[in-house]
């Protein structure tokens, strides 16, 4: 697991503005803080002995602060607020002041009321006695204060929470220039808040390519030991207390587990890898894998473009797309005879009808009518074809076939993928390359007439079944088009997203070079179950459910596959968790491997808490940010929710080009203007669907109902969800700086 920080960033909660906030009386106040009335306060004293003398700058704060009364040099005056109707107190007999009013001293008592007060008899009232003039230290004799320290020569002049403002720039009539002009708490929170970083930094990386690896890992005789409740185990972040019994409080979901003589401290491993041994006869050659080539033959394959040869202008010449197809897969049948002698390859292909050639040396089969409706007979079929012999046995024949193809009739695509999937099952592992120029346009998967709502549902239902069903078999499709072409790409290519394979739309004259891709692209892993688990008071964004534990099935792994997750915070739990040191993770990994072993595999991590986002900047991954954006904005627009896409894009965009502006990285900005390429068509293509939504609310509004995502899905084309498709299945090489940066 691969973190986009050091640590865990926990934001403080959001907090009163400063204009709301309750303020505390000050002495002699009393309750009429909050109202119109003025504040009593005492007057500033300095602290006998402290050496700071009395003057001009405790005056003028003295009054800022009450907002009435004197100012500078205006020693024995009376303040407003000193004033007899403002006392916010009523006079008692132990004022200091009662006995100059003329009134009669009321009779010693126990108690005092305000009766015996009405009850004397009225006198004028006599203006309130003006106190004595405040003492002032600057006409008494004191010592003059120690000098200064030097400032220390790594001390700026002036701190990053200060402002130079030219002389007379924030004056304003009434206040001294002798004193700054007062700040706005309001914008200052604004700023504060502005400036502070989001959540969006705590995204986690995880490389399933690396995870399913275990040439370098100790696999573990023992079993896990799970909590009760969510399923966690027992790792390096378990805290075990040994009372009467073992107890071990899940770190999770905080349930007190009581262990028992099976528990083992040896599983208590940051990385715990459990192998199932099994029979020996039951092994299997990872060499001896399928790749069938499913081809449309159908009537748009005749259609021709012009190829340049040679090195000479006006040296071309023209073939057809079959022509090239041709070609290409008889290229790639010399290139599995030198790499991979053993495997098998098997041919089908696809107009109005579809036939199976299998290995070239056998009569081929054909399916037509009511035998390309039925999706079980079809499965059947394609599972009880014979087993075809290696590519160093049936390279002959297969060419043979190729070269006898014509090109005619309609694109029975969705059978022959069927039929196709069916055959590459009995192996895990397997490959189906998929090659067509238009959209399927028979009963069974048709694209064609997808205004119509019953048959779009149905079509796209059965193309994501049809990839549910390869994924569990351990089965990679891979889905070519030919540029130029209407394909629909975005319900085909489910097939390749699903399964690990590729998606693409290519020149017919380069169709070699992919095959060759695919080829190369060996299956590390099949079956794959991932679950992830984390503390009670975070969530995973962007999922279906809002739970501390995801389950997802990724089927097979490829090389360099990879996949992100983001958290949320819980409001209610956010203090507790700025209270915690850490926050513990798990990451659970189940598998089967190309020689049969059934694997499990549990990697548990600590992250550090942090509350700064300064901090958190320093330590920012942004290679795993650039991943996880691309990533899960085209899984947003891929469902429809195109202003989510929109909004996280450029979310994740903005806070990467914030960390860069306070790096001094030529390396890291080249990435980045590198991966801001890749993912300006996401941007482009969802203003330009923007931009349409504004004459067409009902079909781009990305919110509400499915069918209203459904609509939005509709308008992809082909390119659009080409290159969707290519950064949902983002990886770290898709990023990187070119190669005419070189260090200084």
């Amino acid at each position: 697991m691969e973190f986009a920080s050091s640590y865990f960033y926990v934001r403080c909660a959001a907090t009163t503005e400063p204009s709301e906030r309750p303020r505390a009386a000050l002495p002699g106040e009393g309750n009429n803080a909050g109202t119109g009335a003025a504040p009593v306060l005492p007057m500033y004293q300095p602290v006998e002995g402290c050496g700071v003398a009395a003057g001009p700058v405790y005056d003028q704060v003295y009054e800022a602060v009450v907002g009435l009364g004197r100012g500078v040099g205006m020693e024995g005056q009376s303040p407003t607020y000193m004033n007899h109707g403002t006392l916010p107190q009523p006079l008692t007999p132990s004022s200091p002041i009662y006995a100059d009013t003329g009134l009669p001293l009321p009779e010693p008592s126990g108690s005092y009321d305000g009766s015996q007060l009405a009850a004397a008899p009225q006198q004028p009232a006599k203006p309130t006695p003006i106190p004595p003039p405040r003492r002032s230290r600057r006409h008494t004799p004191q010592a003059v204060p120690p000098p200064l320290p030097p400032r220390p020569p790594n001390m700026r002049k002036v701190p990053d929470y200060a402002e130079v403002v030219e002389p007379g720039a924030w004056a304003q009539p009434g206040v001294p220039t002798s004193l700054p002009a007062p700040l706005n708490p309001e914008k200052v929170g604004s700023q504060a808040r502005a400036q502070e970083l989001t959540e969006d930094v705590n995204v986690v990386l995880v490389n399933l390519a690396k995870l399913v690896d275990i040439k370098e890992a100790t696999a573990l005789a023992v079993t896990p030991t799970y909590c009760q409740d969510c399923s966690a185990a027992m790792s390096s972040c378990s805290r075990i207390q040994e009372l009467h019994t073992s107890m071990w409080k899940c770190e999770f979901c905080h349930k007190e587990n009581c262990l028992d003589y099976r528990y083992n401290k040896g599983t208590c491993r940051e990385d715990q890898v459990y192998v199932h041994l099994i029979d020996p006869t039951m092994t299997e050659d990872i060499t001896d894998s399928l790749v069938v080539f499913c081809v449309d033959i159908s009537g748009s394959m005749s259609v021709t473009f012009e190829q340049q040869i040679g090195t000479s202008v006006g040296e071309s010449l023209y073939m057809s797309r079959l022509q090239a197809v041709q070609e290409a897969v008889s290229q790639s049948l010399d290139y599995l005879l030198q790499t991979s002698p053993r495997t098998r390859v098997a041919l089908v292909t696809f107009n109005n009808e579809v036939t199976i050639y299998g290995d070239g040396m056998g009569a081929p089969r054909t399916l037509q009518d009511f035998q390309l409706i039925d999706q079980e007979y079809l499965k059947s079929r394609g599972i009880a074809e014979p087993q075809p012999r290696c590519i160093s046995e049936s390279r002959d024949a297969l060419r043979q076939r190729l070269h006898m193809l014509q090109e005619c009739g309609s694109t029975a695509l969705g059978p022959a993928a069927l039929v196709s999937t069916a055959m590459a099952s009995r192996k895990p592992g397997s490959k189906v390359i998929i090659c067509t120029d238009g959209r399927a346009n028979t009963i069974l998967g048709n694209l064609e007439d997808i205004a119509e709502e019953k048959i779009y549902q149905s079509s796209k239902l059965f193309y994501s079944h049809m990839a549910e069903y390869a994924m569990k078999q351990g089965v990679i499709i891979s889905v070519l088009t030919i540029e130029g072409t209407d394909c629909r790409l975005l319900e085909l290519g489910q097939l390749a997203d699903k399964t690990g394979g590729k998606v693409n739309i290519t020149n017919p004259a380069s169709l070699y070079s992919e095959f060759e891709l695919i080829l190369e692209d060996d299956v590390i892993a099949t079956n794959v179950t991932l679950t992830f688990i984390v503390e009670r008071g975070l969530y995973f964004k962007h999922e279906d459910e809002v739970s501390n534990k995801c389950v997802k099935q990724i089927g097979n792994v490829v090389k360099d596959m990879t996949t992100t997750f983001e958290f949320g915070i819980k409001d209610e739990v956010r203090e507790e968790l700025q209270r915690k040191d850490a926050i513990p993770f798990q990451l659970q990994l189940g598998y089967r491997l190309p020689d049969g072993r059934s694997v499990y595999r549990i990697v548990s991590q600590e992250r550090p808490t942090s509350t700064h986002s300064a901090k958190v900047k320093e330590n920012i991954n942004l290679g795993v940010l650039q991943i996880h954006a691309a990533q899960t904005s085209a899984r947003l627009a891929m469902d429809g929710r195109m202003r989510d896409a929109q909004a996280t894009a450029l979310t994740q965009r903005g806070l990467i080009e914030d960390v860069l502006s306070e790096r001094n990285d030529v390396e890291q900005e080249a990435i980045y203007e590198s991966w801001a390429q890749s993912m300006n068509p996401i941007y482009s293509g969802l203003s330009h669907l923007s931009q349409q939504k504004a004459t067409a609310p009902a079909v781009y509004e990305a919110v509400g109902s499915k069918k209203d995502r459904d609509s939005v899905v509709k308008s992809f084309s082909d390119d659009v969800a080409n290159m969707v498709y290519r950064l949902k299945n983002a990886k770290k090489k898709m990023f990187k700086k070119p190669k005419f940066l070189v260090a200084i």
